[in-house]
């Protein structure tokens, strides 16, 4: 289940066809209060696409930082340890709450020159991050790629030159 924002249009529920692709508009999970894990109540899906167009406005990171993208819609700078330029590894790993991690380098679309940090077992153990899948299918549209994938767990979004 997504939630699908567009400006000028109303806020819908969607199901996402996993083999194809397709979303289907649904009001079958339209009741209120709705939630995101870890998130407050938002009493109407418009109330809750909201909430999400403010966050998404504000995910890019300023320079020399990056942007903690939590499952539960929240963004939060994150700067490299006093005195480095560049995030050592074990901060990484701390701000993720992960063991390992993964990089994804968008090679095209609005986060090109940016990569998505997250943890590499996140599929396994964490819940969909929302703003994080937003960013991925802004990067993959799904009318023009497959499989159909998601983005869970807290993730780092940052300039490729932070991490060396």
């Amino acid at each position: 289940m997504f939630l699908r924002t567009r400006a000028g249009q109303p806020t819908q529920i969607v199901a996402l066809c996993g083999t194809t692709g397709n979303l289907f508009p649904t009001t079958t999970y339209d009741r209120s209060p709705l939630q995101v894990v870890g998130a407050l109540e938002y009493p109407s899906r418009e109330a809750l696409g909201e909430y999400f167009r403010s966050q998404h406005a504000a995910m890019l990171p300023a320079e020399g930082a990056a942007m903690l993208l939590g499952v539960d819609g929240s963004v939060r700078e994150v700067r490299p340890e006093k005195g480095r330029k560049t995030f050592p590894l074990a901060q990484l790993c701390a701000a993720l709450e992960a063991n390992y991690i993964d990089v994804h380098c968008p090679q095209h679309g609005p986060y090109e020159g940016y990569i998505l940090v997250f943890d590499d077992e996140g599929k396994d153990r964490r819940p969909i991050n929302p703003l994080a899948t937003a960013a991925w299918f802004e990067t993959y549209p799904l009318d023009q790629y497959a499989p159909v994938d998601v983005v869970a767990g807290p993730v780092l979004l940052m300039k490729s030159n932070l991490m060396r």
